[in-house]
């Protein structure tokens, strides 16, 4: 089965797929394993899975939505054809400003709890544009490939799927002899031929394709150095889904829950096929050092979505005061405030990354001296965010009743007796704190939590990579030289 039958061009639309077309693209013969440990018939309809399809698929149709279809597409001034922003190459600031009016969209659509929607995965595609010269240097035939895959995956409208980091297992056992690493077995045809796993394949039952990179496994032997990208429904590739953790339940008892989640699961490969126009970078342990480069338009995405993630949170403690009726309260205040403040610096990290871009192999690049700063930041403080929504919301998290009890024709009207809010109902009020569970509390809130830690890379890992290459010599300067200070070694 080829690459181009993974997404096929859209029946009724030269370039971009709808939200029908693109649940008919997702029937495609892949291997998905549910929870149960059955086979997936149809992921479209499977309960894992079809929520999240859903919210996903609305996105596609909001492409024709005259007053959306210019934040969510644009129309290539070559070509003359409309294609999914997601795709766009950014070339100026005015790019990446516009850019930004889209991840505000999809972190609105999903309220921030599907870290990767579908304008996140080409932002890894289009990563390596940015080190071109370097694949050029390496293969020319790489370069092509980067190329053509960028074109095909903008004209068919193609959702990707981010995969990167490597099975855990045992920690004793070297790097290059674990026996779950990716890596090729054998070369055929100018292809590789792929063994072993991929963990944390987060979306890819939802989405065409995965991309595959080994970027965060130092140590790895050049079999298992691996730049390519693969159809979810390639021959010999099973999909190994977790257990769902967003709640079967209906839109008032869980707002979130109910409009389905990002599903995670572990690709295996069993001798899995990579036609050579699909190969990007093969063998080339140098590549392992290129991880902030190569991904600094999706760590950038990464860190704008979290900003406009923040102004959700400071919504939603604002409005959770109002109808507690808390908003005189010096301590609700100085919360509100934390976390508006919270908001407001993820926002000036991502608009200061804007301004200070700069072009990397005809790529306009956000700069990362504000993009890692910044998720460092976002994941530092989440915690604390979380538990002040938490403390704000009272035994509101705690005193939760389903749409079934308030309809109970004796123990609704209880409920709405005892329990109103201030200028809003008891069934209002008590939907209010079914989100904020939702948001802070459930399971599906814990998962958001954990993705969103290592997502954005885990602190210690970025502390470690801002000591290493953020430049601070101008400033050692001017303090030496005013406190007079002749020479200072480094210890």
């Amino acid at each position: 089965m080829s690459v181009e039958q993974v997404a096929p061009r859209p029946t009724q639309n030269k370039t971009l797929l709808n939200g029908d077309e693109y649940r008919a693209s997702l029937r495609d013969g892949r291997r998905v394993i549910d929870a149960n440990g059955r086979e997936i018939e149809d992921v479209t309809q499977h309960p894992a899975l079809k929520r999240g399809i859903d919210s996903l698929a609305s996105t596609f149709d909001d492409q024709f939505d005259p007053a959306k279809r210019d934040v969510l597409t644009y129309v290539d001034e070559e070509t003359g054809e409309r294609y999914g922003r997601g795709w766009k190459v950014p070339r100026t600031v005015e790019d990446l400003q516009m850019r930004r009016e889209l991840i505000r969209y999809t972190t609105y659509e999903t309220f921030g709890v599907f870290g990767r929607p579908p304008d996140y995965c080409p932002q890894n595609h289009l990563g390596l544009l940015t080190i071109i010269d370097k694949l050029e240097a390496q293969n020319p035939a790489w370069v092509e490939n980067v190329h053509d895959f960028v074109k095909w995956g903008r004209e068919n409208n193609v959702l990707s799927a981010d995969v990167v980091a490597d099975v855990q297992s045992d920690r004793n056992i070297p790097v290059a002899q674990k026996p779950g690493r990716l890596r090729c077995v054998e070369e055929r045809d100018g292809g590789l031929v792929l063994y072993g796993a991929k963990p944390c394949a987060s979306l890819a039952a939802q989405a065409h394709i995965g991309t595959i990179r080994t970027v965060l496994t130092p140590g790895a032997d050049p079999d298992a150095t691996l730049f390519c990208a693969v159809p979810v429904n390639a021959p010999g590739l099973t999909l190994v889904l977790r257990e769902p953790v967003a709640e079967l339940s209906n839109r008032e008892d869980h707002p979130l829950g109910a409009r389905g989640e990002e599903a995670d699961g572990m690709l295996i490969f069993d001798h899995v096929y990579i036609p050579p126009e699909r190969v990007f970078s093969f063998r080339r342990t140098e590549m392992q050092g290129l991880y902030h480069q190569l991904g600094a338009l999706a760590l950038s995405h990464v860190l704008t979505r979290l900003s406009y993630r923040a102004e959700i949170f400071a919504g939603t403690a604002q409005l959770v005061a109002e109808v507690l009726g808390t908003t005189a309260i010096p301590q609700v205040r100085d919360a509100i405030s934390e976390i508006t403040a919270y908001a407001a610096t993820l926002r000036a990290f991502t608009i200061a990354s804007e301004q200070e871009a700069r072009m990397h192999n005809g790529v306009m690049v956000p700069a990362d001296t504000f993009v890692t700063p910044g998720r460092l930041y976002s994941v530092e403080h989440y915690p604390r965010i979380m538990q002040l929504l938490r403390d704000m919301s009272g035994q509101g998290l705690i005193s939760r009743f389903t749409s079934a009890q308030f309809d109970h024709d004796e123990i609704g009207a209880k409920l709405e007796e005892f329990l109103p809010g201030t200028g809003v109902s008891a069934r209002a009020k008590n939907q209010l704190f079914n989100f904020v569970w939702d948001l802070t509390s459930s399971s599906h809130a814990m998962r958001v939590a954990l993705f969103e830690n290592v997502n954005s890379t885990p602190p210690a890992a970025m502390r470690h990579h801002l000591y290493q290459a953020f430049d601070r010599s101008e400033w050692t300067q001017a303090v030496r030289e005013f406190a007079g200070v002749d020479e200072v070694k480094e210890r």
